[in-house]
Parts: structure tokens; sequence; C-alpha cells
């Protein structure tokens, strides 16, 4: 069976739009870099055939794309205010907003790799191959991006709400 490629894409984009973002830090941004990573897409002459394949080739077309846009403008990742709904605090929203504090404030390398393994869902076997890196480096990549999320949450002035006393 030929890999429905629209659909496929239909359902990568929010994906790679999220990881585009935690690359490039700006929304604007990330939705040029994946339209740039669609174009290339579209126009490469090899496609992979399965699904998981090619959901790490337009990861890794991604990357690219935001790798050279980065280095073509010198851009450095803007650090932007999540936007929130001041009336709505619920733990779920105080924790992205954490994550969220914490990944623009560790190293673009970390970041990357928590997007793919994390966010994405990769393995790391995908992850491997999207880096061009062998396991054991992904490993101890997310290792230490890990480590220094949770160093840059610990850090934070983000703290969660204590539970009243049956008040």
């Amino acid at each position: 069976m030929a890999l429905d490629i629209p659909s496929t894409l239909s359902a990568l984009l929010p994906r790679l739009m999220a990881f585009a973002r935690t690359l490039v830090g700006n929304p604007d941004t990330a939705r040029d870099m994946v339209q740039e990573a669609i174009a290339r897409a579209l126009g490469a002459r090899r496609v992979p055939a399965d699904a998981a394949a090619y959901r790490a080739w337009m990861f890794k077309i991604v990357r690219n794309a935001a790798l050279d846009e980065l280095r073509r403008k010198r851009i450095v990742p803007i650090e932007q205010e999540p936007a929130v709904d001041l009336w709505r605090f619920d733990n779920a929203c105080i924790a992205k907003i954490t994550v969220e504090q914490g990944l623009a404030g560790i190293a673009a390398p970390h970041r990357e790799i928590i997007a793919l393994i994390d966010i994405a869902g990769f393995s790391y076997a995908e992850a491997a191959a999207t880096l061009d890196v062998p396991i054991g480096t992904v490993m101890s990549r997310v290792t230490r991006a890990r480590m220094a999320l949770l160093a840059a949450i610990e850090a934070s002035s983000v703290r969660p709400l204590k539970a009243s006393q049956g008040k």
C-alpha cells in the first residue's frame, strides 16, 4: 500500500510546527520553516515509502530548514511570554508554562533532543537517524537535556499553588 502523502503531512503538521517552534522560538519563523520543509519534501525525487520513515524524514527536513535559516539570518531565538488566560490557572496550565519557560532557558541542542524524544515521540533510533548520530549519543544527549530542563525549571519562579487545607 502506497503512502498517502497529503494525509500523512496533514497529520504531521502540528508536530512539525511544535518542533520548528522549539528550534527557532518564534511562531512566524517556525511556520516559514515548516512551509519550506513541505516544499522541499514535495519536490524531492526520492521519498520514504513507509509512514515511520517518512515522519523521521520530514522532521529532518524541518531541522535542516531551521538550521539553514538560523545560519542565513543569524537569528537568535526570541523568548516570548506564553499567552495565558488569567482566569484559568489550573495545574495543566502551570505545568505548560513551567515547561515552556524551562525550554526557553536551556541550550538549543537540548531543546532539539527534547522536542524529538519527549514532544514528538520519536524513538531513540528515529532521533538518531534524524540527527545523523549514534543511538548512544541520543541517549546521553537526552539525559543531559532532561537534567538541564529540570535545573531550569527548579530555578524558575513558577511554583504550584498550595492546596487549601479543607477550606
